[in-house]
């Protein structure tokens, strides 16, 4: 195995691949210094480039480019790609920016959810398009018909919506109010609100960020 060592960048190289191990702050800065060195294993042609965030703190839109970029070569090329050892903080960023599917073992789960204080609150993760709303759809209206109370969709982690998520919603809100429920859709990203604005659908945003 060869390996090579920078600030922020542990590279090792065998037969199988090249492993890109980060560490530290991952900011506009280090994305500076790091453009050259992932390029440069990029460029090698590795049957696979994994990346491993396990000590990581931070990483900004910069470094999350050049990831993509990365990824977005080798998968042209039939190569592997793979993100691995995301801390939560870290699998989150990736979720909020639609990239999850890079992260080793597939998208993190649609929906986490919890009932506290008599509300079902579902905590919805990464881009709500017509194929993850597909996965989820069936699984949250059973868990909506069950409950008696108010229903809420928490939209913090959700940067995008196409049309398939705004009718979730609008049969979300059907369902609670059969259950005796209300609906409401909390800490929604502009641009999401956006959408629901345009389908004049504002009554089912209760807050936005």
């Amino acid at each position: 195995m060869h390996s090579l060592f920078m600030e922020q960048l542990e590279i090792k190289r065998d037969g199988l691949g090249t492993l890109l191990h980060f560490s530290g702050r991952l900011d506009t800065l280090a994305a500076q210094n790091l453009r050259a060195p992932i390029r440069a294993e990029v460029e090698r042609h590795p049957a696979s480039l994994t990346c491993n965030f396990r000590d990581v703190n931070y990483i900004g839109s910069a470094v999350l480019r050049l990831i993509f970029e990365a990824a977005r070569e080798l998968q042209r090329r039939n190569a592997h790609f793979r993100v691995l050892d995301c801390p939560p903080e870290i699998r989150r960023v990736f979720s909020l920016t639609g990239m999850d599917h890079l992260v080793e073992g597939g998208p993190s789960p649609g929906f986490t959810h919890e009932i506290k204080d008599g509300a079902l609150r579902f905590f919805l993760n990464g881009r709500m398009d017509a194929v993850r709303v597909g996965e989820i759809r069936e699984e949250v209206r059973k868990l909506i018909q069950s409950h008696p109370g108010p229903v809420r969709f928490d939209g913090s982690a959700v940067p995008y919506a196409a049309s398939a998520f705004v009718h979730l919603c609008i049969d979300a809100s059907k369902a609670a109010k059969v259950s005796g429920g209300s609906f409401g859709l909390e800490r929604v990203h502009p641009e999401v609100a956006q959408v629901f604005r345009l389908a004049g659908l504002q009554s089912l945003l209760l807050s936005s960020q």
